[in-house]
């Protein structure tokens, strides 16, 4: 028998939340396969995943945690590095991009490098995540998982997402095929204007869960 909320498609079961899990799902399983994709159909596809992950992320209505400990994680940094290069194979030099400095890192006035593949890692972290604490099927850590990828949507990556939504339409655009430029593939290894990854959110998603446990 099905549980009462289900059926009525409230909770952790309504609509909303079902869509954004779906959105998830279809973003995390698009990265993962991203190495074998054509630059020119990954940036296209990026433009229709994350826009469907932010159009779903803000239709979910916030709930509050139920359990004392945060859930369990299972990105790993070789996951989280595995993406992060394999979006920098795809874009080259058209990885990195300029945006305005935070207040919390430079003066207001200050343009900051940024890399797409980093913001575009660091989502794919939160909501591997999420996914994967979801389909647990017990409810009380779906509905923390829940709060947890809608807290950090709210105080982190939803930004990301939009700076690399700028970047990658940037790129739509103006037609940029970056294989026509890449006469050798980037190796990050022996190319020092490569720039190189920063995986200071998973590591400080790590340290939030050890302090919670």
């Amino acid at each position: 028998m099905k549980d009462h909320d289900e059926i009525q498609g409230k909770g952790v079961y309504a609509p909303e939340v079902l869509e954004f899990v779906r959105s998830a799902n279809n973003y995390c399983s698009w990265l993962e396969e991203a190495s074998e994709m054509k630059p020119t159909d990954f940036i296209s596809a990026s433009l229709r995943l994350l826009s469907g992950v932010y159009q779903s992320a803000v239709a979910v209505e916030r709930t509050e945690p139920m359990l004392e400990t945060g859930n369990e994680r299972f990105v790993t940094e070789q996951d989280w590095s595995g993406i992060y290069q394999a979006v920098l194979q795809l874009l080259g030099r058209h990885n990195a991009y300029l945006r305005i400095a935070d207040g919390e890192e430079y003066d207001r006035s200050d343009l900051v490098s940024h890399n797409i593949s980093e913001d575009l890692a660091d989502i794919y972290q939160d909501l591997k995540d999420f996914t994967l604490q979801y389909r647990q099927g017990i409810e009380e850590i779906m509905n923390d998982a829940v709060f947890e990828v809608m807290d950090n949507f709210d105080n982190f990556w939803s930004e990301k997402l939009l700076h690399a939504l700028q970047a990658l339409n940037k790129l739509f655009i103006s037609r940029t095929d970056p294989l026509e430029e890449m006469e050798n593939p980037v190796d990050p290894a022996e190319d020092e204007d490569v720039p190189k990854y920063d995986n200071s959110f998973f590591t400080r998603l790590q340290d939030q869960n050890e302090e919670d446990i």
